[in-house]
């Protein structure tokens, strides 16, 4: 017989995800944690041993704006080392003075990994992302956007090597082949006399960055968006 559904039920394996996933998006308005890459799975295992309503208030809580720190004190940010999460808390402080927040919400993390924080400007309609946290099972990954590179090669050459490697490294190279002309993720510039390629989709990357490098990840947020303030 088939298993009915209700606020009491507990969330266990026995029951598809097809059917949770159809329960929720008719029974919370605007259910939205993305169904690729396993996000809702992730979320489901999160939620497991807990009955309906108690995910259903926990999806609620979770959609309500909150300051970083009480927002990192949530029991999914348990994977989320004390370190890790001084950082976040850190960077958040600093990048706000640039004009850029992560609007009082941690989203699920979908391919880049189990949650992500997005900082976007401040008071405008288009939402203008500066750099996303990608939190992961066991570290966090700061990626910046960074455009117009050729502009910036003399602060970049100078720069510590933490800086400076993850423009010149081979992570994030362009690897289509044959290349196409005029890609639009293609970043080509030159660095100490090399001409570099890379893919946007996957580029300007900080592994396990700390609180100890943060100036150097301010110092370079400042070059590319300091004009941009306000």
């Amino acid at each position: 017989m088939p298993v009915k559904i209700t606020e009491d039920t507990v969330i266990n394996s026995s029951v598809s995800p097809a059917k949770y996933r159809l329960f929720f998006k008719n029974t919370i308005e605007g259910f939205s944690p993305e169904t690729y890459c396993g996000s809702f799975q992730y979320w489901l295992d999160y939620n497991n041993g807990k009955t309906i309503k108690e995910a259903i208030e926990s999806y609620q809580d979770i959609k309500l704006p909150k300051s970083i720190d009480e927002r990192l004190k949530e029991e999914r940010f348990s994977i989320v080392s004390e370190q890790d999460k001084a950082f976040i808390t850190a960077f958040s402080n600093e990048i706000s003075k640039l004009g850029y927040d992560y609007g009082g919400h941690i989203g699920w993390g979908a391919c880049w990994g189990v949650f992500m924080v997005i900082y976007s400007k401040t008071g405008v309609k288009s939402k203008q992302v500066a750099a996303r946290i990608f939190i992961r099972e066991d570290h966090v990954v700061l990626r910046l956007f960074l455009n117009n590179i050729e502009k910036h090669t003399g602060y970049i050459e100078n720069a510590p090597e933490h800086i400076k490697s993850v423009f010149t490294g081979t992570h994030g190279d362009c690897s289509c082949n044959p290349k196409k002309e005029n890609c639009r993720m293609r970043k080509t510039y030159v660095i100490d006399g090399k001409q570099i390629e890379k893919c946007s989709g996957v580029v300007f990357e900080f592994h396990q960055p700390d609180v100890a490098k943060l100036p150097d990840y301010m110092g370079l947020l400042n070059e590319f968006y300091a004009s941009k303030k306000g």
